[in-house]
């Protein structure tokens, strides 16, 4: 993620990953093999018990291999249709930069905390940046972030930054195992950002889209709402809602007269929960879209109940002090609840699916066509480990690249 207040970024990637290219115009990609090296170094990052699992077994340093070497594949497509160059790329490989540096100095000093007031002057001073990257870290949200996340947030980067410099101050960037993450977080955002490109590439176009409905009913949502519609009408006209529902629904109230229950607005989504509640007993609602489907929602009773509180256990020579009694818990309103239910599963996920099955295909032509060149095996650093006094173990590893936490040892 791109840190226009951070052009140690641009020294960082010089000094460190392309060093030995520096006096070439055109360079060759660093993705064209897993070197037996890198792999050794990566490892070496890891916890020891993972570090001693992969070392005794050959099968999982191979799987780490297999799985290491897609994300190389498509960080060559990606380079080829110049992914490398685009602002968003800069910007992901900038936070993950600042997150690899931090990680990497927390690691070498856990002792060392950061105060309130020294992230928050670090934010006061890179507001424009934080914004930039807020956006990028939450534009893929299903739900807007609240000023609670955006706070949170706030002090999780503050701090974060704040140790990406003290491990650039630190001369962490020049060290071997932080440039060997850094290649692998590289292969990694630029196989995101190709397939992220793939997705925009392979959007039905709305001709595909009347294409498919033509010869889906089922994905046609306006068929579906004109469905829900008639049995309202049915209900509204005096037939039975219970025996509407055991008809139509397509969920596990079927069998049931669409019974949900009794449950508290919280039980159901937003949109669910705020047309039940707004009903008296005995009412019927109109036709409701909700995530999963289109609702007609009965509510045959309401009650208000307080929720039993919790025992506070007693103190005593052998038990911890009894804690302060906690407050009554706030009686809650409850519904009974039934409902017709269409699903719109098929009309809300059909563009996705194509999408991603096109994908799917894409990304696999893309590692045939570009291949990577493996090591049969590697190395892997275990203190106290001999790997020819165990028949059959060798040194090595397999595992997923894990995000971590700068501030999990604080």
């Amino acid at each position: 993620m791109k840190l226009r207040h951070h052009p140690f970024i641009a020294l960082l990637l010089a000094a460190s990953l392309f060093a030995a290219q520096a006096c070439s115009f055109f360079t060759k990609s660093d993705f064209l093999e897993l070197k037996a090296a890198d792999l050794t170094t990566y490892v070496d990052a890891m916890p020891e018990m993972q570090k001693r699992q992969l070392a005794q077994n050959q099968q999982m340093r191979k799987g780490l291999i297999d799985q290491l070497k897609t994300p190389f594949s498509l960080a060559q497509a990606a380079e080829a249709e110049g992914l490398q160059k685009t602002d968003s790329y800069k910007q992901e490989l900038t936070l993950a930069t600042a997150r690899v540096l931090a990680t990497e100095f927390t690691k070498r000093n856990p002792d060392l905390t950061v105060a309130k007031e020294e992230w928050e002057g670090y934010y006061n001073a890179h507001k424009a940046a934080f914004d930039a990257d807020f956006a990028v870290l939450t534009k893929n949200a299903k739900q807007a972030p609240s000023n609670e996340d955006k706070e949170s947030l706030r002090a999780q980067w503050s701090e974060l930054m704040l140790r990406a410099d003290r491990g650039r101050q630190a001369g962490l960037e020049k060290d071997p195992l932080v440039i060997v993450q850094l290649k692998f977080y590289r292969a990694n955002v630029l196989a995101n950002a190709y397939s992220r490109k793939l997705e925009e590439q392979f959007k039905m176009t709305e001709t595909e889209k009347q294409k498919y409905i033509s010869e889906h009913p089922e994905a046609d949502v306006d068929k579906l709402k004109q469905k829900a519609q008639t049995l309202l009408d049915r209900v509204k006209k005096g037939e039975s809602f219970e025996k509407v529902a055991d008809e139509f629904n397509e969920d596990d109230t079927k069998g049931r007269g669409g019974d949900l229950e009794w449950g508290a607005k919280e039980k159901w989504v937003p949109e669910f929960s705020n047309a039940a509640f707004a009903l008296q007993p005995g009412q019927v609602s109109e036709v409701v879209k909700s995530p999963f489907g289109l609702h007609i929602i009965k509510v045959d009773e309401k009650r208000t109940v307080t929720p039993t509180p919790s025992p506070t256990p007693a103190g005593g020579p052998n038990v911890a002090p009894a804690q302060p009694p906690a407050a009554k818990p706030e009686p809650r309103e409850e519904v009974h609840a039934r409902h017709i239910f269409i699903s719109t599963e098929a009309a809300d996920t059909f563009e996705q699916t194509a999408m991603q099955e096109k994908v799917k295909r894409a990304l696999e032509d893309a590692t045939l066509k570009y291949p990577v060149k493996l090591p049969a095996d590697f190395q892997v650093n275990v203190a106290g480990y001999d790997p020819n006094r165990m028949p059959g173990l060798g040194g090595g590893q397999s595992g997923t690249m894990k995000g971590i936490d700068p501030n999990a040892n604080k």
